[in-house]
């Protein structure tokens, strides 16, 4: 049975016994998370909230993976196990093929943030979560994540428009950062669908789960087309070059807008990146254009409404909250 914090309130007189003061736990509660006298919780203080979690089947946070005949396959169940949430890996492979375990883990450990190997026997390797989930809040990972992806944008345009690949290294290293936060903006956000005391301590609806995971999406895959606008550094751009300063300057404009209507509700930006979207499609739609530029158009365009997507977001929580108050 699944207690839904967003269906139950409920009211507790505070008692006394002895020096302490002490409630009573929800009867529905307790037999939702299989609680029983004798047992352990854990109490968290948020603010002026006390949020109470029971410890019974912590043993969900750790996973043991064995080797099936295949490192590949072992390395992906690991990345999987991150992802899900699990706080503790033990992987258990042959000892002949600990270091090759080992080689092939240190080369994807870059993109699993926080995870570390902190126990090595001869035939078992212990992973474990490094990273307090209250310690790099979803709000902040995507303040990074925007900030990484813009200057990744600046850097793909500027390199465009100035025919120079001396900033492709620099994007390489950008875009391995934005896949670490995006693996670990993952992660987190999965671990507080699951955990409503998590989800309750980041001060986070299910709604807002969502709608973080969706930005996250969208701000990883404008970085990845910003990349891949190095690629078409040394085409002809034609037509599109008479247009290339202006529809750069929409599109720095339009990202710096779709964090303000996302993360601080600004309404105005979102009219303002509708209209600047409205320009750029104008600006791009052009006769004649070859096969690469119009590969380089799509991608401007792509951006362009993922951008408009990441601002809509605000539009539809706006929808979400009048049909409430209707009700």
């Amino acid at each position: 049975m699944a207690v839904s914090g967003a269906r139950w309130r409920i009211l507790r007189s505070v008692m006394r016994s002895g020096s302490s003061l002490v409630i009573s736990l929800p009867r529905v509660w307790v037999k939702s998370v299989g609680l029983r006298s004798g047992d352990r919780v854990e109490v968290r203080i948020a603010g002026d909230s006390l949020i109470i979690s029971s410890t019974v089947g912590e043993e969900s946070h750790k996973i043991r993976l064995e080797y099936r005949g295949d490192i590949g396959a072992m390395i992906n169940k690991i990345v999987a196990a991150y992802l899900l949430g699990y706080d503790s890996i033990d992987v258990i492979i042959p000892k002949q093929l600990r270091s090759d375990l080992e080689k092939e883990f240190l080369s994807v450990k870059d993109r699993l943030m926080g995870l570390e190997m902190i126990e090595e026997e001869e035939a078992r390797i212990t992973l474990r979560m490094m990273i307090d989930p209250l310690g790099l809040k979803p709000s902040e990972i995507l303040r990074r994540m925007w900030r990484i992806s813009n200057d990744m944008l600046n850097d793909a345009l500027e390199s465009l428009l100035n025919h120079d690949l001396k900033r492709s290294k620099l994007l390489e290293m950008r875009e391995g950062d934005m896949d670490r936060l995006y693996f670990y903006m993952v992660r987190i956000l999965r671990k507080s669908a699951l955990n409503p005391a998590l989800r309750a301590a980041l001060k986070l609806s299910s709604l807002e789960l969502l709608d973080y995971r969706l930005a996250a999406y969208f701000l990883e895959n404008i970085a990845d087309k910003a990349y891949e606008l190095i690629k078409f550094i040394d085409i002809d751009q034609g037509k599109l070059q008479r247009n290339m300063k202006k529809v750069s300057e929409i599109l720095l404009e339009n990202h710096h807008h779709s964090m303000e209507a996302f993360l601080n509700g600004r309404l105005d930006a979102l009219l303002t990146i509708k209209r600047n979207l409205e320009e750029l499609t104008k600006l791009l739609t052009l006769p004649s254009l070859s096969y690469q530029q119009l590969r380089l158009r799509d991608i401007f365009l792509s951006i362009a409404e993922m951008q408009h997507d990441i601002a809509n977001l605000l539009r539809a929580n706006i929808l979400l909250q009048r049909s409430r108050l209707s009700l």
